[in-house]
């Protein structure tokens, strides 16, 4: 597979395309990422971002619970080595169902930070059909950023679950490890929601 997609330009695409909603990254570069590109887009703090670090296959675990107590959008940006750890999550997201989550899967068909070994996504495993058969309502893969923006755009006004798997490919660099401290973290978010008129919690 030859991805298009750089993660980076998914997730800026992302924060400039989904107001205020919560955004509930991956652990690792995708969670570093993410704070480097708030920062880029003189965001931060950006009280709704969620870093799972630590936190391997749980990212979509832990937007499912939040999308569950909300009315607002909720969009988890994974990876496919996460969600294989943890495919229970997807039939759960299915039997729940909730309309406001959004599933973002950076597929790069690898485990990149710990060796570039491949997952089940680079021999016969396809992320969009196991979520369509696990009963969300909406599946869609892309390979490059105008399908993805166009995607995205469009995901942000249906109802879900809806999952988007987007091919991406590794550039061989990490970006640096963020100053994010988890406690804080979950502190920030969770009276960000809390102040929300729109959140159930």
């Amino acid at each position: 597979m030859e991805g298009k997609l750089l993660r980076y330009d998914v997730i800026k695409n992302i924060l400039q395309t989904s107001n205020n909603s919560p955004v509930i990254s991956n652990l690792g570069p995708t969670s570093d990422e993410l704070w480097h590109i708030t920062k880029e887009l003189e965001l931060l703090p950006r009280e709704r971002n969620f870093y799972t670090y630590g936190s391997m296959g749980l990212c979509s675990s832990i937007a499912l619970g939040i999308a569950i107590n909300t009315n607002e959008k909720v969009v988890s940006i994974d990876g496919d080595g996460s969600l294989l750890m943890n495919l229970g999550t997807l039939s759960t997201i299915g039997r729940v169902s909730p309309d406001n989550l959004i599933i973002v899967a950076c597929d790069n068909e690898m485990w990149a930070q710990t060796g570039y070994q491949p997952t089940a996504t680079a021999f016969n495993t396809e992320l969009e059909n196991v979520s369509k058969f696990c009963g969300f309502k909406n599946t869609f893969k892309c390979t490059n950023i105008d399908e993805f923006k166009n995607i995205f755009e469009n995901a942000l006004k249906i109802k879900g679950p809806t999952m988007i798997v987007a091919k991406t490919k590794e550039t061989g660099e990490f970006p640096e490890v963020t100053p994010v401290e988890p406690e804080f973290t979950t502190y920030r978010f969770r009276n960000s929601m809390l102040n929300n008129n729109e959140a159930k919690l």
